[in-house]
């Protein structure tokens, strides 16, 4: 990959705020983006579920989770 000197100056100089913004939008696009029935399972706000998983650096995959939780209680 490239490096491109601007743009890491850029995030560096600024603390990497601005990338940390951007994931967090995109995180919560994704989490907008879901079922309803997922949603509704959230104990938090979406932007506040968005931000902790940027900042946790893990993004869980909710729809295979809820899928596992049907499979157990068919079992």
């Amino acid at each position: 990959m490239e490096k491109r000197p601007t743009v890491e100056s850029f995030l560096e100089k600024n603390n990497m705020d601005y990338l940390f913004l951007l994931l967090c939008n995109l995180e919560a696009n994704r989490l907008n983006s879901l079922p309803f029935s997922i949603k509704k399972s959230f104990p938090k706000k979406i932007t506040e579920i968005a931000m902790e998983n940027v900042a946790k650096n893990q993004i869980p995959d909710f729809i295979i989770e809820q899928e596992e939780e049907i499979d157990m209680d068919e079992e």
